[in-house]
């Protein structure tokens, strides 16, 4: 990805020198042609599918066919070698860069201004200073407009798009992805278009959109390999390990990331060795192989130190204190998280504080320190809520551009038909035959019109029917349809060969909630629950609202001693919950009866049917509690 975020401007210059014998002390004339004749074959892209070596020995080639004196080539030049021809060396890259700025701004050229901006966001973010970046990608694609150069203007909305993605700001990562593209394929550069496929696989994957993620990494996959462009196919692997990880398919992310840093030293790549490193670590950790994981940690330090790259500084340390937790190490993984807290702070990424404080909780309270565990749990629910409420705003932010977009390309139908319709009328009066076919053309344009519609509408009667099987004040399935849902689990489960268990929690006294407090604010506590039952619960599990304060729970391929302590922790999770912002002094408690699904069970109401008589057992003994029912001998 380091490459890549420098934008595919550097394309431009793609040095493509010939692989025959170099040709000694040419005449300005012929060095000029064979300088322009390098620049020329910009499209090839040939640079992205080098090694570091080769690159070298390319950019050793450009400045020997440099003419002397020529300012404007010397300036393409130094920009190119800004971006590929300081491997690791991020101090002398900043030097470049900014010697860079002050050569062009003193030429008044703007395109090779811009240039050296991208350059230097590029050295901005591998040391972690968002805002230094994103002021670099505006000024950029300021000179770049000012040079009207279509080009240079999409390679800086693709990166400052990337580095919205990051920041997680999808809505305007998208636009700004999507812009490029148009850009890039308005002004015929159809291979630059065709690789901002990776970009937009990122930002949907970080939206949640798994599959229409997939379908992009995988068509990037395709055409880094048919290109040989080793630094893309390299970032479409690790965004396809990235998204087996978020589905828990912990093999196939490893194997991904093993292909990642085949590839890094395939190529001698110092950069990709170390990232493959840093990604491989939490695989490790799911999988409770801690000691290898930080073996894994230890080896991406040593590379990016080598590198002086600090902008992962932050996932290393948080790696390390998931890592170090594992092994029950909780002190040092305290003091991991001490570290990652101050890199992530700095870096300002929602997304990895959340991960931070949710994991620095564990081992608080671990350790004992209940307040200290709180305080991280609620700050990891505060910055949890935000991102949920920014991805859905992100979200209608994206709808409502792609509505605006649709309504526009139908105007611009409408206006096209319009015309055309009355251009064959005209040509009507001349001659029948010709109106005929156009009147056929318009025909079948307009049955393409109508399909579209029925599409659209088809669509509409799916989200409809999503809204029907969902409670509209918990956003979890309602009763209707968490009973569908359990009934198809037990079915899988008979045909598997799987268990099966079902939690029922009911709110303990809800109803002098609802009477002390009244309707409204009952039905915010209720919410309250659900989320946090939600960040109890795995990611598989299912839950669903019965009616009133009763809530089902899904546990597939779980047995009894597996479901136990995960009720326990509904129970404390909910147990915990802040309403002091609702009503002084109010807390809530539930009460959950469990049951495994046995043979002699004839349907899902038989199953549940047991769970409820647990229920009715704690609310019996007292509520705040749970009970199981009792195994059959």
């Amino acid at each position: 990805m380091r490459r890549l975020l420098l934008g595919t401007w550097l394309v431009a210059f793609a040095l493509c020198a010939g692989q025959g014998a170099a040709v000694a002390s040419p005449t300005p004339a012929s060095a000029s042609t064979a300088f322009d004749a390098l620049l020329q074959r910009l499209e090839d892209g040939e640079i992205a599918t080098l090694s570091p070596a080769q690159v070298q020995q390319r950019l050793d080639r450009l400045a020997q066919l440099l003419p002397r004196g020529d300012a404007a080539r010397e300036l393409h030049y130094l920009a190119l070698r800004c971006g590929w021809g300081y491997d690791g060396n991020l101090h002398a890259q900043l030097a470049a860069a900014e010697d860079g700025l002050a050569r062009a701004a003193a030429a008044d050229d703007a395109a090779a201004l811009a240039r050296f901006h991208y350059c230097r966001a590029a050295v901005r973010e591998q040391r972690g200073s968002p805002a230094q970046v994103m002021a670099d990608y505006e000024a950029g694609m300021a000179a770049a407009r000012r040079a009207e150069d279509r080009r240079l203007l999409a390679d800086g909305l693709a990166s400052r798009g990337g580095m919205h993605s990051l920041l997680g700001e999808q809505a305007r990562a998208v636009l700004d992805l999507l812009a490029a593209q148009r850009l890039y394929a308005s002004a015929g550069f159809r291979t630059d278009a065709e690789s901002m496929l990776l970009d937009l696989a990122i930002t949907y994957r970080r939206m949640g959109e798994q599959d229409q993620a997939l379908d992009y990494l995988r068509q990037s996959e395709a055409f880094a390999s048919q290109r040989g462009d080793w630094n893309l196919l390299i970032g479409s692997l690790l965004q396809q390990g990235y998204l087996a990880e978020d589905q828990n398919r912990t093999d196939d992310a490893l194997n991904l990331y093993g292909r990642v840093l085949a590839l890094g030293r395939k190529h001698a790549s110092r950069y990709d060795i170390a990232s493959a490193h840093l990604a491989m670590a939490w695989p490790r950790i799911l999988r409770g192989e801690h000691r290898r994981a930080l073996q894994l940690l230890d080896a991406a330090q040593a590379g990016f130190d080598t590198l002086g790259d600090r902008s992962n500084q932050g996932m290393i340390a948080l790696r390390r204190g998931q890592a170090h937790a594992g092994l029950g190490e909780h002190a040092q993984a305290l003091a991991d998280y001490q570290r990652a807290a101050a890199a992530l702070q700095h870096g300002d990424n929602p997304r990895y504080l959340a991960m931070l404080y949710r994991a620095r909780a564990r081992s608080l309270q671990a350790l004992g320190r209940a307040d200290a565990a709180l305080a991280d749990l609620e700050r990891y629910i505060d910055t949890h809520e935000r991102l949920a409420a920014a991805e859905r705003s992100q979200q209608g932010q994206l709808l409502r551009y792609q509505f605006d977009s649709d309504r526009r390309d139908l105007e611009n139908k409408r206006l096209a038909s319009e015309t055309a319709l009355r251009e064959r009328q005209l040509q009507a009066l001349l001659q029948a035959r010709r109106w005929q076919w156009a009147a056929m053309g318009l025909g079948g344009a307009l049955l393409l019109l109508l399909g579209a519609l029925i599409m659209r509408q088809l669509v509409r009667m799916q989200r409809l029917h999503e809204m029907a099987s969902t409670d509209p004040l918990t956003g979890v399935a309602n009763r209707r349809s968490i009973e569908q849902l359990g009934a198809a689990a037990l079915a899988r489960a008979r045909a598997l060969q799987q268990p099966l268990c079902v939690l029922v929690l009911d709110v303990d006294h809800f109803k002098q909630v609802n009477d002390r407090h009244g309707h409204l604010s009952g039905d915010q506590v209720l919410a309250r629950i659900t989320r946090a039952c939600r960040d109890a619960l795995r990611h598989f599990d299912l839950l669903g609202r019965t009616g009133g304060e009763e809530f089902l729970v899904l546990l597939p391929n779980t047995r009894r001693a597996q479901a136990q302590p995960i009720a326990e922790r509904l129970r404390a999770a909910i147990a915990a919950i802040d309403l002091t912002d609702i009503a002084a002094g109010l807390t809530v408690t539930a009460s959950i009866g469990l049951a495994e699904l046995q043979p002699a069970d004839a349907d899902l109401r038989d199953l549940v049917a047991r769970a409820d008589a647990a229920l009715y057992r704690a609310k019996g003994q007292g509520r705040d509690r749970v009970e199981a029912d009792a195994v059959p001998a």
